[in-house]
Parts: C-alpha cells; structure tokens; sequence
C-alpha cells in the first residue's frame, strides 16, 4: 500500500499487504471493496467453456481446437480513417486527406511522421475494390524468445509468422454466387484451427497478395467458437448475421487447418477440383504441415535460377548488377548481402525516395504489402497497388528529390510533394523474355539464359513479402532441415486441456479426459504425463497413469476408470507433454469429488 497514495522513492516506503506468487507485483490493485467502485458486491460469474462437445460436431468434447469465421468480407471498415456510404457496407476514402487531393486518398499519407494506415490504424494495402477479394490466410504468431546471442532470425514485425491455411471465400452454384444477407457475394467462411495460439488474419487477392491485414494478436480457447464478428471490424454496423451465410449451412466443408494446410495456386495445379472465382482461373492446393517461406530455403533458390545471372557482382557478367546484386554473400550487418540490399538498404542506387506513408527500408520491399512492392511489380510485369506511376510525384534522377515530376511534368520538392513521392514501375518484367529465351547477351557477349519464375516461383515471393521478408540467421546449408533458434525454431508451447475432472466440485471420478496438439513440430508422446496425488485403479498414487490412455478422437486421450471414484475430499492432477521441440505444457489440477457435486 502507498501511503497517501504520493510518490515513493524505494519499495520500502510501501505496506506490505499481501504477497502471493501466483499474481504480478508490478499490477496495482484498488484496496478498497468492489461495491465501492462499480456499486455491485461482485462481477458476474461466468461459466468456464465446457468443451463438452455440444457445441459443434466438428468439436469433439475435449478437443484442443476451436472454430473461426466470419459472415462477410464485404462489410468491413478496414480502411483508414475511412467512412461508410449510406446504403453501404465497406469504409471508402472520407475525403478527410491531409492536403485535400483525391489520389491520397487517405492511403499511407505521413502525418506527423505517423501514417494512419498500418501504423496507427487501417492496414490497406493500396487500391482495390471488393471484387479483388478472393481469400483469407490465417497466420500462427509465435513469441520470441531472447536466446543469447539475441534475435536469430529477421523480418519486418519482428514475430514469427507461419501460414496456417489459405481460404477461397467465393462461393459458386454454376456461374452464379450465392448472396449475403447484405445483398452482396457470399464471402463467409469457417475454419478450424488449433487452440491456445497466436494468430492473426490477411484478406487476399487471386494472386494471394495482401489487400489488408488485421495488427492484432487473436486466440481461440478449447472447444470454442468464434463467428460473431459481422464483417471485418465493421464496429459502426449492425453486424451480418453469420447464421444467415453460406458458412453456416450443415453442406459447408469447413477448412480444417489442424490436418492439412490449403494454399492458393493456378488452376492447372488445382487439387480440389472446384471453382474458386468469376473466370475460374485459380485453385488450391494442400500441403500436409504449416508452411514455412524463408530466404535461405525458399526465396534465394529461386533468386540463384532465374535472377542471379544478371544481378551478379561479377562485372563481365551484370547487365543489371549494378542496381542490385543477388550473389553478394559478403556479411552486411549480419545479414547476406544481396538479403541487405533487397530488403533492408534505404541507400541502394536507385534510392527509392518513397514517403508516401510506407515503411520503406528498400527500394523494392514495401514489408507486409507485396500489391506495393516493387519486387512484386518487376515478377509480375506490372504494377499492383491499384495506382498509376502518374498519381503520384517521383523522382525522374532515381535517388534525386529534386527530380520529382507527374506525368512527365517536373514539380518542386515541396514538403507536400516529398510526403507524397513514390516509386514508378518502368522496364519489363523479371527475368526479361530475352534472357528466358537465352536472345540476352551479357558485357562479355556471352549469351544468357535463365529459366523462368513460375506462377508458384511467384507466389512463393509474395507470401515471402507477405510474412515480413523472414530471413533465419541461424541457416546451417550443412544442415538445411536443421531447426536451430532461428525462423524455424518452434517457440510454441503445445496446446494442452483438461476437461475431467474440472476445477472444484465434481460428483464423481469415472474418466479422465485430455486433449493436446501441437501445429508445428508435432507431440512428443513418449513424454506424455498424467500423474495423480491419489490411486486410480490399481495405479498407485505418484504413478504415471498416461501409458493408460487411449485416443478417443483427433487430439483427445481418455483414460476411463474401471472403479470410478466417488468421494475424494481433495485430489491434484499433474498433466505435462513436450513438443519435438522440447517445449512443455503443463495443467496443475486441483478438484474434488462428493455425491452432492458441492
């Protein structure tokens, strides 16, 4: 207690009032009764989710995962400090730019050295209208551990981000789209995802680029639902319901992202056999774990087959090495070189003179928004972001802000036009047709060939963008599948549940019932634990009773009791599982069992 509550100089000028190491001392609490502050003698009690099963039956009792979704894409006011019209569903521009011209549009403009969208609020990427939206991609967010040395891995948040899933969200009956309770494109969806993590959302394009991206850390308790959302932080509507969308009817095939982890792809690579989109040009495809795109394993590979014999240091050899270099191993600041310059160099010629509200740490990485991103642009031969090289000034000398021009015309390097400079697409897609068809011909005259990116090669690129730009700098090429305390390091605890015997009173003991999972390195099930302070059966009490369970579903053991139990005054469970990784999940369970359930 603070005495008078005044400013203290050291803890010893406090009254110790209590001292429990389950609670945080860094935590004030108010001493006083909550009557006092909120006029009720209590808050209310809620019940503990029961994860009985009854909920859904893609939500067996005890499971380790829940269900998320949403009824609407469409309604969403994901844009910054946008509006909605009346009649309408999703925020638009509100005319509220801070120097009044329609092409800001309120997208990524600096304000005080603080743009509104994806720093403090919003997180659009570019211009795109709601026929562009064609999935969601669920991300896992894993914590990051401090490890002597520091930090092994990099990217832009900081946070490991793996894909849990890709999800279509158009619907077809023929050629037709089913229609929203809102009168637009059915665009719910419902997935089933693993509890207790991390995780966050990205609305996607065809090309699986990000349109917009939710800032924020989400989690899903065992057995729970969440669907209630309306739409996509769509606070100033009445929300849609999801019981009235496509998403909710029995004949949905949910998105099960604990077995399998769907991904967009073309249509001739399509395993699914259904219609995605309006020309139905894209499909899906399945991998069998959370993906994973790294520099090293995924992106330089690529850079080495289709990029490299142009953009190498080797003068004889670099038609284009001398805007950017993609063979330079040399360490720049603790990173590869070509990694360095590709995304985090803000001085590589051609400087990119971008202000226009982006985080741009390189010419050619905007990081979370490859539609904005000139490595993007270059791959797919044009540019993305839904603008036009003439909307906004850009520098005609690259790294020169005295250059600026529109349109060809020059204009002076105000502070309203240096907040609103950006970077041109020019020259033609990468690799260039005459080096894919070996017609280039380097300094030396020699001819040059590489083999061209393929519309995977591409969206390996994008999600790489997507993520962050992950590059692990705990990389062993020796030991290419070696995990190390880098990017592919699992720093997730597994999930672990116990729903019997609950907390407190139960009538009686007749099972034991556990789930657990683990989304990315998988359980460690030799190291599961489930020891009692009490006997069950004919196990002595401090035992390990796990040997004696069997699996009842996906992710669920049980161990049933052949002499259930019926008064016990006091029992503890002890239930512990390690990952591959050897991180452990522990439940301390403290119960009790009397007839009366009291």
């Amino acid at each position: 207690l603070i005495k008078d509550g005044k400013p203290i100089e050291e803890p010893g000028q406090m009254l110790l009032i209590k001292n429990d190491p389950n609670y945080n001392e860094q935590w004030p609490r108010a001493l006083v009764p909550y009557k006092r502050i909120y006029g009720i003698d209590e808050p209310p009690r809620l019940p503990p989710l029961a994860n009985d099963g009854k909920l859904s039956p893609h939500l067996p009792e005890g499971t380790p995962y829940g269900l998320v979704g949403t009824s609407s894409l469409y309604k969403r006011e994901t844009y910054p400090a946008g509006s909605v019209p009346k009649g309408g569903t999703t925020a638009g521009y509100s005319g509220t730019g801070r120097y009044g011209s329609p092409l800001d549009r309120g997208l990524g403009l600096i304000e005080d050295s603080n743009s509104l969208n994806w720093r403090l609020q919003g997180a659009e990427a570019g211009l795109y209208s709601n026929s562009d939206i064609h999935a969601i991609r669920i991300l896992a967010m894993e914590p990051t551990t401090l490890r002597y040395p520091g930090r092994r891995f990099f990217n832009h948040p900081l946070e490991r981000l793996r894909i849990l899933g890709e999800i279509p969200v158009r619907k077809f009956n023929g050629d037709q789209q089913p229609i929203d309770p809102d009168g637009n494109p059915d665009t719910s969806f419902l997935a089933k995802i693993p509890a207790d993590i991390a995780w966050t959302f990205q609305t996607l394009d065809k090309d699986g680029m990000v349109l917009n991206m939710s800032q924020t850390w989400h989690q899903l308790r065992p057995g729970e639902i969440r669907n209630d959302c309306g739409g996509c932080h769509a606070h100033s509507q009445k929300p849609t319901r999801f019981e009235d969308t496509a998403a909710a009817r029995p004949d949905y095939e949910i998105f099960d992202l604990t077995r399998y982890t769907p991904l967009l792809t073309s249509k001739t690579r399509d395993e699914s056999g259904k219609k995605w989109d309006v020309n139905d040009e894209t499909g899906l495809r399945y991998e069998s774990a959370v993906k994973n795109v790294e520099y090293f394993r995924d992106i330089k590979p690529i850079l080495e087959r289709s990029c490299v014999a142009c953009h190498t240091k080797d003068p004889n050899r670099a038609p284009a090495g001398q805007w950017l270099v993609l063979d330079d191993e040399t360490s720049v600041r603790g990173y590869p070189a070509a990694y360095y310059n590709l995304v985090l160099n803000a001085n590589v010629k051609p400087q990119a003179v971008n202000k226009r509200g982006h985080y741009t740490p390189s010419r050619y990485i905007v990081p979370m928004q490859s539609r904005s991103s000139l490595l993007a642009w270059k791959i797919y031969g044009r540019r993305l972001d839904g603008f036009s090289n003439d909307d906004f000034p850009s520098p005609a000398i690259p790294g020169d802000p005295n250059s600026l021009q529109i349109a060809g015309q020059p204009v002076p390097p105000t502070p309203e036009n240096l907040s609103r400079t950006d970077t041109d697409y020019t020259g033609s897609v990468m690799p260039p047709p005459e080096a894919v068809t070996g017609m280039r011909l380097g300094p030396d005259g020699r001819e040059i060939k590489v083999e061209p990116l393929t519309d995977e090669d591409r969206r390996t690129i994008v999600r790489w963008i997507d993520l962050g730009c992950p590059i692990d700098l705990d990389y062993d090429p020796a030991q290419p599948q070696r995990r190390g305390y880098g990017w592919m390091l699992d720093d997730n605890r597994p999930t672990l549940t116990l729903t019997y015997p609950r907390a407190g009173a139960n009538a009686e003991l007749s099972r034991i019932l556990i789930g657990m999972d683990d989304y990315y390195t998988g359980l460690n099930l030799s190291t599961f634990e489930v020891i009692a302070d009490f006997p069950v059966d004919s196990v002595p009490a401090g035992h390990n009773l796990a040997p004696r369970f069997q699996e009842k579903s996906q992710g669920v053991w049980e161990l049933k009791l052949t002499r259930p139990i019926t008064n016990l005054p006091r029992g503890n469970l002890l239930v512990s599982i390690r990952d591959r990784q050897g991180n452990v999940a522990r439940i301390e369970r403290k119960f009790w069992v009397s007839a009366s359930g009291k």
